[in-house]
């Protein structure tokens, strides 16, 4: 690797922002010219320090009562929303079972989430509200980094220890500034080299020289932001010679690791580089007729023309049927609108049929929640959830962005497989923020892992996920 990637040696104290400690570690001597990469860490004394004055009562309750958090936290949430009337304005498409309460900083859709991670971890629930009640605040500070800084940023990352930015040369003022207003530990790093637009540009030309190669069938390509490496894995064609001494000449041509730019480029030979879609098979609990979930309701960016989200190859009949959860009941024939699975992930869209388009999604099994926000790109380390018909619903962590899949791009890679088939076009998202379209499992070096697109690549159709 360039000597501006070398590992840290030594760490000294520098200064102060804000109240927080900040300490600037000294490279090892870099190479004649380039700047040592080097790291402020702030808050590292304050771990997460969220004044939830609201949250403390009911963990007091809890406490005297002799139950649960979860009991004392629902009985609250339920107390709360009789306590207030829903009205046509807070309410637009009726009611749903995710209430319209607030704890403190988090709504309660973001405790209902916290909740099903803290069950899927197996770690107490204020354990979790403490590793993911600022994911929010996280969230905001690395897509306006990425915004602001396009040419500089190299990435963000969460942890359930803190958060984690980088750039390309020296971090911006306003990095320090807002990474130190975050309720954890935080890291800056300046003089990384590279920044993730050049970090993702590496692996598009690596993922595409891979494909050029004879006897290659298909490739998975991924870069993983905090090491600055870029990972092809390619399958050959089942077709070609088969000996022995053919398939090591093979392996040997096609697998090889360079550094370009201070950017590690890994090719490695798998048995296995394509993903599953997870469709295809009719089964109880509704949705699209198919063997699909539906995803988030759509509507027009320049009209009022709306549609209903879900993945290109749920997409790819001409009709089907769409049904409600059991609670709500009924269907509707749906015709396919759009149908992709290429540049902009795998996503397709179909009319409404005869039913009305709310804002709304079912978030498990018969309950439905408001989507009020659409997220970005998610940053490696978020934590997300997805339902899905057959698996219900499940919670991840991101474990690489922008991946591409054979011909899909821009795709997101979770750390978990919790995902089986019937899943697919189901929904992936926080608290009341729509993040994807679920697409299939995806085999990464053996590991099977959740794979969905984010559902912002329905902009370039002209249309978003229709919001409160």
């Amino acid at each position: 690797m360039g000597g501006n990637r070398r590992r840290l040696a030594a760490v000294a104290a520098v200064s102060a922002l804000t109240g927080s400690l900040v300490l600037v570690p000294h490279a090892m001597a870099a190479e004649s010219g380039t700047a040592p990469e080097r790291s402020v860490f702030l808050n590292s004394e304050s771990g997460t320090g969220v004044d939830r004055p609201v949250l403390d009562g009911i963990k007091q309750t809890a406490e005297e009562q002799g139950i649960s958090l979860d009991k004392a936290l629902g009985s609250y949430l339920a107390k709360a929303a009789s306590a207030t009337e829903p009205t046509p304005e807070s309410q637009p498409d009726g009611p749903v079972d995710t209430p319209d309460v607030m704890v403190d900083d988090l709504t309660a859709g973001e405790l209902e989430d916290i909740q099903a991670m803290a069950a899927e971890s197996e770690i107490p629930l204020a354990a979790a509200i403490d590793q993911h009640g600022w994911q929010d605040q996280f969230t905001e500070i690395a897509e306006k980094l990425e915004t602001s800084f396009p040419g500089e940023f190299a990435g963000a990352e969460k942890t359930a220890e803190g958060a984690w930015f980088a750039f390309k040369g020296e971090a911006p003022a306003e990095a320090l500034k807002l990474a130190d207003g975050l309720p954890a530990a935080a890291e800056v790093v300046s003089n990384r080299g590279f920044s993730e637009a050049e970090l993702a540009a590496a692996q598009e030309s690596a993922h595409t020289d891979a494909l050029t190669q004879r006897d290659v069938d298909q490739a998975i390509s991924y870069y993983d932001v905090r090491a600055g490496e870029v990972t092809v894995q390619v399958q050959l064609d089942p077709a070609a010679p088969k000996t022995a001494a053919r398939s090591a000449a093979l392996r040997e041509r096609v697998a090889s690791t360079v550094d370009t730019d201070g950017i590690r480029v890994t090719v490695k030979v798998v048995d296995n580089a394509s993903y599953e879609k997870q469709d295809g098979y009719i089964r109880g609990g509704g949705f699209l007729s198919v063997g699909c979930t539906s995803g988030f309701n759509l509507k027009a960016i320049s009209s009022n023309t709306k549609r209903l989200g879900t993945a290109g190859h749920c997409t790819e009949v001409a009709s089907q049927t769409y049904s409600n959860h059991s609670t709500h009941g009924g269907s509707t024939g749906v015709k396919t609108a759009w149908s992709h699975q290429g540049g902009n992930g795998d996503l397709g869209y179909t009319t409404k049929g005869n039913k009305a388009s709310t804002r709304t999604f079912y978030q498990k099994t018969n309950s439905a929640r408001y989507a009020d926000s659409r997220g970005a790109m998610p940053a490696v380390g978020t934590s997300i959830c997805k339902f899905g018909r057959t698996s219900g619903k499940t919670c991840s962590t991101v474990k690489y962005r922008n991946v591409t899949v054979g011909r899909l791009k821009h795709m997101v890679v979770m750390k978990g497989n919790a995902c089986k088939p019937g899943d697919s076009g189901g929904p992936w998202y926080y608290g009341g923020t729509a993040y994807g379209i679920h697409t299939g499992l995806v085999n990464d070096g053996g590991t099977q892992r959740c794979l969905f697109t984010p559902a912002y690549l329905f902009q370039n159709r002209g249309y978003d996920v229709w919001t409160r």
